[in-house]
């Protein structure tokens, strides 16, 4: 980003000019030897590299001990940005290349004091704040504001220190909190059953100004030795505990977080804290696309060295000591049963094993019948009325409650896979710490099941992570690169990464949010039409608009899927409802039929934000219209409405045209006329029952389509595809019951 003006530039470089010739021609005209203060006559600062050019060459140590970026960061103070000071040939233009890149919502300072030209002429104090701009297609607000649902940290969390007879302390780093320590050996009677679950003993410690000690030496007596680590256990896996904490900051409710630590005793009876798998391991990358190899990932607490061992092999992970871990595996057979255990170990020789785990590979192309299961919106909710949710209820942003009976659910009924459309946590928060905090207890709930089975999850309007102004005006947060809600979704997810590169390369990634993938007869695609969050203000998407460039992508991926023999059936996820029908009917990719409805990006050149050229009513037709296109595609899953509800979208269903049924002009919907684009039936569900706060209202006089079934239980659906058949089945979780079904989703097309 260029900072400096043209104007701003000739004035310097005219000030320059004028003090020669004042020093040149002091008296009557006759030239003197004045001395000269250089000064500066151009500058560039951007986030990448910053450069000063000056009116003469300057001493080159000193003007590069003279030079230095502060920073401001909000609620700390000034500090100091570290990079490479460099100086040209000529002496006259000084570069700063700053270690990363500079962030865009944070406010910096250039100054160079106390530098001199190579003559020794003293270069006045220089001085010149900016905001880190680094060609951003958003308007950057001129202040922002803190917004998180929690202060806890996944570090502080894992804050495992010294130990003792007792058990290992936990630091919080936060003197002011105050609760109750909870364990149970993880997992519960090891060996016994690869679902993995805690039981938690009836015997507490204590968290006392941020401090606590949890009470392992429990599990060293015979009453509550449920895995026989007395005896040799029934499984080979390290000893590990799951702790749980409820926290209280003064008599205000904080919140219940938890973990694990892996431990073994010295020969004093001392516990001794091992590297400890706290995130996975989990099976992933398991699909037909690739039917012989498999991805098993997990993150430790500490570097450390990994590797997965399965009966026939070991498979070691490349290069150095790492927290996060990937290794592929490689040489299998297709639909084939594989135990693996994970093993891990540190450089001073600690090491730590996992339980072990049975996973089944992919069937081969077209090959085999598939069960798999869809879920949306587990966001906490409260048990019955009045008061904060807390404990299973809230659990790091999740409803844990709610959600593991969902999963459990999942597993028993046989399930291949999982697919989650978005709304997983709480999220909606300006603090990367808390985002990545709640993801990591959304996946501790699915990881019982993720241990044996692959997820795919999908984003939604709360797994944001946002720049907030004043007036409550959200952007996604930036650097995209690395701070977006994409980004930290991206590095916190296992998904396939075939997904489009926007057209503007200034915006977020689609990578992991974007994609698709095929498992025996069937495709699965996932959109998002949550993405780049913003709107009209400062730039950015609005929540169910999506960009002309993903659907071009979904076009190219439905002709592709149309030649593929193999597949059968195509199923397609997102977030937001296409055809809302409860209390987004005014929302989603809807609007109440506002065309005006858009993104808004921000022209590079001109500064100024320019509308997409496609409103939301024209962009939902065209996805649709690849979608329905097909005759392949059997249902499009959504969540973001709490409840369930089916409808049936053809040829010959009220959607809405533009500009057709726009008859005044002022590009909102005055009639909804079927759309004949629509050529194939596809069945449009909703199922936003993981957790959240559920909703009962049917707004049906708000939308001109009529869903088929509604209902406003928790639950899931089930998924049985075979060939080119599919049948459908929601399931309420309270006691498993079948609320809704379709035996063939395919039969609409015959």
């Amino acid at each position: 980003m260029k900072c400096m003006t043209e104007k701003l530039t000739c004035a310097m470089v005219f000030a320059v000019v004028m003090a020669f010739a004042v020093s040149a021609w002091a008296t009557e005209g006759s030239p003197v030897t004045t001395q000269v203060s250089p000064v500066v006559v151009e500058e560039s600062l951007g986030s990448e590299e910053i450069s000063v050019t000056f009116s003469a060459p300057m001493e080159p140590a000193g003007v590069r001990d003279a030079f230095s970026l502060k920073v401001v960061i909000p609620n700390i103070g000034h500090g100091t940005v570290t990079g490479k000071v460099g100086l040209d040939d000529s002496g006259t233009t000084l570069t700063f290349i700053p270690t990363s890149p500079l962030n865009a919502n944070l406010s910096y300072t250039v100054v160079i004091e106390g530098a001199e030209d190579t003559a020794g002429n003293l270069l006045e104090t220089y001085e010149r704040s900016f905001l880190g701009d680094s060609g951003l297609p958003v308007i950057v607000p001129e202040a922002f504001m803190p917004y998180y649902y929690t202060t806890m940290s996944w570090e502080r969390l894992n804050n495992i220190t010294v130990g003792s007879e007792d058990g290992l302390e936990i630091d919080l780093e936060d003197p002011s909190l105050r609760g109750d320590i909870c364990v149970s050996q993880y997992p519960f009677e090891a060996g016994e059953s690869e679902y993995d679950y805690p039981l938690y003993i009836d015997k507490f410690g204590e968290i006392s100004e941020g401090t606590g000690v949890l009470p392992l030496s429990y599990f060293y007596t015979s009453k509550y030795d449920a895995n026989e680590w007395l005896t040799g256990g029934f499984s080979s896996a390290t000893p590990t505990a799951k702790y749980r904490v409820e926290l209280f900051q003064g008599e205000d409710y904080y919140g219940t977080f938890g973990s694990y630590v892996s431990f073994d005793m010295t020969e004093d009876g001392i516990f001794r804290k091992l590297p400890t798998i706290n995130d996975g391991p989990y099976v992933t990358m398991v699909s037909s696309d690739d039917p012989t190899s498999a991805e098993i990932v997990w993150e430790t607490d500490e570097l450390c060295y990994g590797e997965v061992i399965t009966a026939s092999a070991t498979y070691n992970e490349a290069g150095d000591e790492t927290r996060k871990h990937t290794v592929k595996l490689t040489g299998l057979a297709p639909d084939t049963d594989y135990e693996y255990t994970v093993r891990c170990e540190a450089s001073d020789g600690r090491e730590t094993f996992s339980n072990s785990y049975t996973m089944r590979t992919a069937p081969g192309k077209g090959q085999g019948p598939v069960i798999f299961a869809f879920a949306s919106d587990s966001r906490p909710s409260s048990e019955g009325a009045g008061g904060p949710p807390r404990g299973n209820w809230n659990y790091m942003g999740t409803n844990a409650h709610i959600l593991n009976e969902i999963v459990a659910g999942a597993y028993n009924n046989g399930t291949d896979f999982f697919i989650f459309g978005g709304d997983e946590i709480q999220g909606m928060t300006t603090v990367t710490e808390d985002f990545i905090l709640q993801l990591k207890g959304w996946k501790q709930i699915l990881a019982p099941y993720w241990r044996t089975r692959p997820v795919y999850t999908g984003m939604g309007n709360h797994e944001g992570l946002w720049n907030l102004d004043e007036s409550w005006n959200w952007i996604d947060k930036w650097p995209y690169q690395t701070e977006s809600g994409e980004a930290i979704f991206a590095s916190e997810f296992y998904n396939p990464s075939d997904g489009p590169e926007p057209s503007d390369p200034r915006r977020p990634t689609y990578q992991e949010n974007v994609y698709s993938f095929q498992y025996g007869p069937v495709m699965v695609i996932s959109l998002n039409n949550t993405y780049w969050t913003g709107g009209a203000v400062y730039g950015g998407s609005p929540w169910g608009y999506m960009m002309a460039d993903q659907v071009e992508w979904l076009e190219n991926t439905m002709a592709r899927v149309d030649s593929d023999s193999t597949v059968k059936t195509v199923f397609v996820f997102m977030h937001s409802p296409v055809f809302p029908s409860m209390r987004h009917a005014g929302g989603a990719m809807f609007q109440g039929g506002d065309n005006n409805v858009r993104a808004y990006t921000k022209n590079a050149e001109t500064g100024e934000l320019e509308p997409e050229v496609m409103g939301i009513i024209e962009i939902r037709n065209r996805m649709w219209t690849a979608i329905a296109g097909s005759p392949k595609v059997a249902a499009v899953f959504t969540g973001d409405e709490h409840a369930y509800h089916r409808t049936l979208i053809t040829s010959s269903t009220p959607v809405g045209i533009y500009p057709d049924d726009d008859t005044d002009g002022d590009g909102v919907l005055d009639k909804f006329s079927p759309n004949p684009d629509f050529i194939h039936p596809v069945w449009h569900i909703t199922c936003g029952g993981g957790g959240a706060p559920y909703v009962a209202n049917l707004e049906s006089e708000a939308v001109p389509w009529e869903p088929e079934r509604v209902t406003s239980h928790y639950g899931y659906l089930l998924i049985r595809a075979e060939g080119d058949k599919a049948s459908l089945e929601f399931i309420a979780n309270s006691v498993g019951e079948v609320m809704d079904q379709v035996d063939d989703l395919m039969a609409v097309k015959k």
